[in-house]
């Protein structure tokens, strides 16, 4: 009578592992979802390269360092006219897209080449803006990319934007080291849009 009843629980234990474990499988199987890009591979990975110059030249303006700010800006530049814009499926928004980057590309040329650092940030406004537009023209969908607002980036009263692929605010206007601010400013800023294509 024992043995029946250690082998009646023991079936009951195998059992109710067996059957959470299935569960449990078939939990986890329902929630991975595949995404696939809209966009071919080779343009994917191109223009991850433009972001991640873009990220690097945002930083470069956080920081207050104008030699990686140049260093950078120039590997945008090659990033952004680098991207085979033909792959995209619409030839009416490859034509418009390479038309977008060339105009960054232009921008950049010119933040490379002016002096101050002031002067490069009002650069820096006008690339975001080409970017961001660009981005919306190509149906860029490997990240969601955050559209940015500080209000007074300029003489305090002229608003300057920026992109990221990040919520919080890290504003390359004042960034960390502003002569008459330090770093106080640097949270400054609102989110106003947000791209996301990966849906």
């Amino acid at each position: 009578m024992l043995k029946q009843s250690a082998a009646i629980i023991f079936f009951c234990i195998s059992f109710f592992f067996v059957a959470c474990k299935s569960k449990s499988t078939e939990n986890s199987t329902a929630t991975v979802k595949t995404f696939k890009s809209k966009n071919t591979d080779s343009f994917n990975t191109a223009f991850d390269s433009v972001m991640i110059n873009y990220d690097s030249l945002r930083n470069a303006f956080i920081n207050w360092d104008t030699t990686s700010a140049d260093s950078y800006a120039l590997l945008l530049q090659n990033a952004l006219i680098s991207v085979p814009y033909t792959e995209l499926h619409d030839d009416a928004a490859a034509t418009k897209a390479t038309s977008i980057a060339q105009n960054a590309a232009d921008g950049l040329q010119t933040l490379i080449n002016i002096d101050s650092i002031n002067n490069k940030r009002r650069f820096f406004y006008t690339v975001s803006e080409e970017v961001y537009h660009l981005i919306k023209t190509t149906n860029y969908d490997k990240a969601v990319i955050y559209h940015k607002k500080c209000p007074m980036a300029f003489d305090g009263e002229r608003e300057g934007w920026w992109l990221s692929e990040a919520k919080r605010i890290d504003n390359p206007y004042f960034g960390n080291h502003h002569p008459k601010y330090k770093n106080a400013m640097l949270e400054c800023g609102t989110v106003e849009d947000s791209i996301n294509n990966m849906q």
